[in-house]
């Protein structure tokens, strides 16, 4: 450290990262706090020698002789009944003059997870600090179980759910994973297997070795159960989705316990995924010089925010996974805190899943599945379009990450749609709500009505489909006589853009409309 860093800090004053202490000849007893504190949080720097006055401010009073503190402090924190780890090496303790007078510069890392918790005086549970603003505080039993669970290699995702039958799962969910599994990857070998054998490939399902009888993990149930189901295993489960025009009232929500849907975590990413992106400008550019393309670089990295909060949350947290997006930025939380360091997840290449399960089963489906780069790829997109960098934050007690996502630099420049069009398709229910009208086209399926097969149907999906090209086939293979109006509703986009999508899909011969417009269905031609 040099002389001008240590004087901005004495001038700035205690913070998250700074503590001062008197010790003019002995080791405050406190020291010990700070120092678990800064281990259980993001690290930080003790000063010794250094004190502060009722205002705040901080003031180099010195210590009588330096070297014998030193040797004091290395004696007690190898002390395993004082302090449970010493993470320091010699060069991170040492003397440093100041105004003629002596202090002692401390700096503690950020303890790796698995030595958290760091505590104090033998006692696990009373004995663990955490650091908040400029002070130390006592963490909770909570707070403590939750480092606990994060020592772990082996995740908390992967444990069996005792006397929960794989057969309570939603099967419909298991349906639309599959199905976009097979249309993924249609060659794969598993998509041959039976749902149970499916499910034990994906880590949904354990067989008990001894028994050899068939065990749902936790990563199943927040994958596959009901809200019902989930909430019995993590009772502060909850997820939230929210379009909000300002603080009072929103356009557009989807949340967990709503009871008109699953509320897991596939469908949640699948309800809530399009609207996240739906208002992203697209730029007209054609691929080949043909087919319009109308995905962005901004889609693919808000798709991966989106699914690194759920795979990185502490399900067992007090606060659920909430989204919420206006006009100006989006900004995706979850529970838990990180479990590296803030600059490894901002620079990117290291990928440590809190549910390492939930993470497999995502990448299965082309989710997520670019380890350790989705906050870099986020980071260089917003760079690349002159947006204001997106800001990654960890706070504690309760535990919580989340990232802001701006969606303006302030001037002219916008990655959103108009406001008028942001806006476009609301109308207002009550003071405090509002709900989506799709834009009003007539709900009549293109002219183009084959009376046959297509001679060349393709024998998969096609890779340059869009996620909302997938979903309406996912939708109309489970119901073929849904109307524009209901897929709209269910893939939460407008009946221009369903339309434009169907006749891209007819276009590539996936699908094909049998019968009139009013008692005719779809034919999905590929599986």
């Amino acid at each position: 450290m040099t002389k001008e860093v240590l004087l901005h800090l004495l001038q700035e004053g205690e913070c998250f990262h700074l503590e001062a202490k008197k010790a003019e000849r002995d080791l405050p007893a406190s020291i010990w706090e700070s120092y678990s504190a800064f281990c259980n949080t993001d690290g930080g720097i003790i000063l010794l020698g250094v004190s502060e006055d009722k205002k705040k401010n901080l003031s180099v009073t010195g210590i009588q002789d330096s070297s014998k503190l030193i040797q004091n402090f290395w004696n007690q924190i190898n002390n395993k009944q004082k302090v449970s780890d010493n993470l320091l090496f010699n060069h991170q303790v040492y003397p440093f003059t100041i105004d003629d007078k002596e202090i002692i510069v401390i700096e503690v890392p950020r303890a790796d997870r698995h030595y958290k918790p760091v505590f104090i005086s033998d006692n696990l549970f009373s004995g663990t600090y955490r650091r908040n603003a400029d002070g130390d505080y006592r963490c909770s039993r909570e707070e403590v179980k939750a480092m606990l669970r994060d020592q772990a290699d082996i995740t908390a995702d992967t444990t069996i759910a005792e006397k929960i039958d794989w057969k309570e799962l939603d099967k419909d969910t298991i349906r639309r994973f599959r199905m976009r599994f097979r249309n993924m990857k249609p060659g794969h070998v598993w998509n041959t297997l039976d749902d149970v054998e499916f499910l034990l490939k994906t880590g949904a399902l354990k067989r008990d070795r001894n028994t050899s009888g068939i065990c749902t993990t936790l990563a199943g149930i927040l994958m596959f159960g009901t809200e019902q189901l989930i909430t019995e295993q993590f009772p502060n489960y909850f997820l939230d989705y929210r379009e909000v025009e300002d603080e009072n009232r929103w356009t557009d929500r989807v949340f967990s316990s709503s009871g008109d849907w699953s509320g897991n975590l596939f469908d949640f990413y699948f309800k809530i995924i399009d609207r996240l992106t739906s208002s992203v400008k697209v730029p007209f550019k054609l691929q080949n010089g043909l087919d319009r393309i109308d995905e962005t670089s901004a889609h693919e990295a808000l798709r991966e925010a989106l699914a690194n909060a759920l795979i990185h949350a502490d399900y067992y947290g007090r606060r659920g996974v909430v989204v919420v997006k206006d006009k100006d930025k989006l900004v995706i939380s979850n529970p838990g805190t990180l479990r590296i360091t803030l600059d490894e997840a901002l620079e990117g290449g290291v990928s440590d899943p809190r549910n390492t399960v939930l993470f497999k089963m995502f990448a299965m489906v082309n989710v997520g599945e670019r380890t350790g780069s989705g906050l870099q790829n986020l980071r260089y997109v917003w760079k690349d379009m002159g947006l204001p960098e997106p800001r990654l934050v960890e706070k504690f007690s309760p535990d919580q990450i989340y990232i802001e996502i701006p969606f303006t630099n302030g001037d002219s420049f916008s990655l959103l749609e108009s406001e008028d069009d942001f806006h476009k398709g609301m109308v207002r229910e009550s003071p405090v709500s509002y709900r989506r009208v799709p834009d009003k086209v007539p709900d009549k399926v293109p002219d183009k009505v084959p009376d046959k097969v297509p001679d060349k149907v393709p024998d998969k999906v096609p890779d340059t489909l869009t996620d909302n090209q997938i979903r309406i086939l996912e939708l109309l293979s489970e119901n073929n006589r849904l109307s524009m109006m209901e897929l709209s509703e269910k893939v939460g986009i407008s009946k221009r853009k369903i339309l434009d999508n169907i006749n891209k899909l007819r276009d590539q011969n996936l699908i094909q409309r049998l019968g009139d417009n009013r008692t005719g269905y779809w034919n999905v031609l590929i599986k």
